[in-house]
């Protein structure tokens, strides 16, 4: 059975109590430092891109499997979806997902290695 995305469109409610509905838009990659895959929201005033480390995500698949494009718009969007009601800032900096990070959200999500 072919995994189905759960974060692809996802609502969040910030520290000011508003809840705001995101939708994934677009995924790509940054062909510099250590490659980090992108995946990018709208659902606020401005498109949100979350980075997950390409280096991070390299050693996660050499270790276990590849993931699916949908398992990996998943952990772009559970951690977005934290960050927003965690209250947590909102910045390039912030919105990068590192090998902890990666390991954490899979195991959270329940997808299997």
């Amino acid at each position: 059975m072919a995994y189905e995305s759960a974060f692809e469109t996802f609502e969040a409610t910030g520290h000011d109590g508003h809840a705001r509905k995101f939708s994934f838009k677009k995924a790509g990659f940054l062909a510099a430092g250590d490659q980090p895959e992108l995946y990018f929201f709208e659902g606020s005033l401005r498109p949100i891109v979350v980075c997950i480390s390409g280096q991070a995500l390299a050693a996660w698949q050499r270790a276990h499997r590849y993931l699916s494009r949908e398992e990996k718009i998943d952990v772009a969007g559970l951690f977005l979806k934290r960050r927003i009601e965690e209250g947590g800032e909102i910045t390039a900096e912030s919105l990068r997902i590192d090998g902890p990070g990666l390991e954490c959200l899979l195991q959270k999500l329940g997808i299997p290695k």
